[in-house]
């Protein structure tokens, strides 16, 4: 490896930009990871193997959060969604029964596939644009680095956002619910009587 590395530095690279490079190619790689997981779970007809791309594809993203120095982000998003929320939908998924589902060409999912091509060609727009530029005015490093922290994060999410945070931690219990009571009592239609 150390062979290689004074390779490319001989012809007149510094390491700066091998590592840059490097890092690039990698965000490229777990990236592309990451876009082929989500088309896995849109394309998947049986909802156990969607939720398992899922999965993956949160890891992707975790790893490009460590990739661009979020480690706290990357932390929340592993043991947060991928860990317990997804957990959760594996769960619910068995408790329902995972049927494969037939496969249609109908007008909503046109309409789906039309909606992820509209995010497709946002993407493209974005990447047409460029890099975002930092903070103007007062953003120091110390500033940035105490705005990034956990505890930061932590102050505004249960000071100013406490209600939002509430009802999703709400909805979610009632979803919860709901699944096992639909997963419990089964659905029997009615019979219509007739007079003979």
């Amino acid at each position: 490896m150390m062979e290689f590395l004074d390779q490319l530095l001989s012809f007149n690279l510094d390491r700066e930009t091998v590592f840059g490079l490097f890092q690039q190619s990698l965000v490229f790689i777990v990236g592309m990871t990451a876009i082929l997981a989500s088309l896995g779970v849109i394309l998947c007809a049986t909802p156990i193997y969607s939720a398992l791309y899922l999965i993956g594809n949160m890891v992707c993203l975790a790893l490009l959060f460590l990739l661009f120095n979020a480690e706290f982000l990357a932390v929340v998003q592993v043991v947060v969604y991928a860990g317990a929320v997804m957990i959760l939908f594996l769960f619910i998924i068995a408790l329902l029964g995972a049927r494969k589902e037939p496969r249609d060409l109908s007008f909503q999912n046109l309409m789906g596939l039309g909606f992820v091509g509209l995010l497709f060609c946002e993407l493209l727009l974005t990447m047409a644009v460029g890099e975002t530029q930092p903070v103007q005015g007062q953003a120091t490093p110390e500033v940035v680095q105490q705005v990034g922290s956990a505890k930061a994060i932590g102050i505004e999410l249960f000071s100013n956002h406490i209600i939002p945070f509430e009802l999703a931690s709400l909805l979610l219990l009632v979803a919860a619910v709901g699944i096992i009571s639909l997963a419990k009592f089964t659905y029997k239609p009615l019979r219509k009587r007739t007079r003979t």
